[in-house]
């Protein structure tokens, strides 16, 4: 919240509440009024549960947008204007707008605010030669060109074993951390990394607040 514009990857482990962060991040954002409008990007299966905790936690109402509810959301508005510019709280199926003839829509109507779930799954190929081998990460790509575009990313299992994937998630934070060594990085660049990237282990707060957090084994 300390940065101008907000670009995070969230990496706790499964459990430690890194949707609670994120719509905690979010409404923030939207109570200073610096967010009117948002869009939660995950796979097409987590739509209904993002939409309930949008509910639960914010009382805010949002639109799943997918193949499967598009007709009925275009038949409510009013005018020939797009489904991402009419409604302001959007859930949205990344296999949906992935594909090139909604991409460039959605682009043109982004929100200002974007989270992104299981980002993991978005991260460029080992071995790409371009960016549109992988259509996920072509399109968080784009997102993130706007530098005044907050982006939260939400993933258990950041780093796969391979460094080129990890270094495109961090890109999409700041383009220089494309080009990390992390076996020669320096403590300067751990110190800048640090202001984008947090990552807590279960271990990390078993013991919180002085009072034990239940965790099953």
């Amino acid at each position: 919240l300390k940065q101008n514009v907000t670009r995070l990857l969230v990496a706790d482990d499964v459990g430690n509440g890194k949707t609670v962060e994120a719509l905690m991040i979010l409404k923030e954002a939207m109570e200073r009024g610096e967010v009117e409008r948002f869009a939660v990007i995950c796979l097409p299966h987590l739509c209904e549960q993002w939409h309930s905790e949008l509910k639960d936690k914010l009382d805010i109402e949002a639109e799943i947008i997918r193949s499967s509810t598009i007709a009925g959301l275009e038949r409510k508005i009013p005018d020939d204007r797009s489904v991402f510019h009419h409604y302001p709280f959007q859930v949205i199926s990344i296999d949906y707008i992935k594909q090139h003839s909604k991409k460039g829509i959605f682009l043109t109507d982004c929100p200002e605010f974007i989270i992104v779930d299981e980002a993991h799954t978005c991260t460029m190929p080992a071995g790409a030669k371009s960016k549109n081998q992988q259509q996920r990460y072509s399109l968080l790509n784009d997102i993130s060109e706007n530098e005044k575009r907050h982006l939260v990313l939400l993933t258990a299992t950041p780093h796969s074993g391979k460094d080129t994937e990890f270094r495109s998630l961090l890109g999409l934070l700041n383009p220089k951390f494309n080009q990390l060594d992390f076996e020669n990085i320096s403590q300067q660049q751990r110190v800048e990394l640090a202001r984008y990237f947090v990552q807590r282990k279960r271990a990390n707060i078993t013991r919180w607040l002085n009072q034990n957090t239940p965790f099953p084994d």
